[in-house]
């Protein structure tokens, strides 16, 4: 019996290039699916308070954020 091919390279690099070899799209914002509630709750509390101090800088009642 003949031995079989293992492998050939021949027209890959054609045939991943012709739709182009792109990066992975990654979110600017991952999504909080399955993260842990009590991190999830804090973390909703730290945003608000974040905007709050970005307000009162702009506004000029706080000297930093």
């Amino acid at each position: 019996m003949a031995k079989s091919k293992n492998s050939s390279q021949h027209n890959q690099s054609k045939k991943a290039h012709k739709n182009g070899i792109t990066k992975i799209k990654s979110n600017r914002y991952p999504s909080l699916k399955g993260v842990d509630p009590k991190f999830k709750r804090n973390h909703k509390h730290a945003l608000h308070g974040t905007q709050k101090a970005l307000r009162e800088v702009k506004a000029g009642i706080r000297a930093s954020a």
